[in-house]
């Protein structure tokens, strides 16, 4: 597993037969280094799952634990009908994005699709957001009292 503060994205890469204590502790760092909403690529491709449907239960769980909304996922597949990564996005699919690719170059496009995509524009908010909030000018020796507003208008 790597993490990349810089670029939001956790990198995770399974080989071999992945237990699901291993998946388990794996998602429990994730928990633990509170990166929940960065994007996430699981590569899968080589690896064979020797668990139960009920620790993919386990394993979404965890992940919910921490409260951020979620980053979304690409797993990277041998091919599409692969149990593990087809039932957790199943699972969790209402959470946030979830996607299925064979290729790691086409999963990192969709990740920095959704990762970059021009923001909707927001709506003209006041330039306070509090109007009525009191301050104190002090210059000197004087002070003034004031509301934003009076800054404001």
């Amino acid at each position: 597993m790597e993490i990349s503060p810089l670029h939001r994205l956790v990198t995770i890469v399974a080989r071999g037969t992945v237990s699901g204590d291993e998946v388990r502790g794996t998602a429990q760092k994730l928990a633990d280094a509170r990166v929940r909403r960065y994007a996430k690529i699981v590569e899968v491709a080589s690896a064979r799952f020797d668990f139960q449907p009920a620790d993919i239960l386990a394993l979404a769980q965890t992940l919910r634990a921490d409260a951020d909304g979620r980053g979304p996922i690409a797993f990277v597949v041998h091919h599409m009908d692969q149990p593990f990564p087809k039932m957790f996005a199943a699972q969790t699919a209402h959470e946030g994005p979830v996607e299925l690719f064979t290729s790691l170059h086409r999963a990192r496009a969709w990740i920095a699709e959704i990762q970059y995509a021009p923001k909707p524009a927001q709506a003209t908010i006041e330039a306070w957001a509090d109007p009525d909030r009191r301050g104190t000018v002090i210059r000197g020796t004087r002070t003034r009292e004031f509301t934003t507003r009076e800054l404001v208008h």
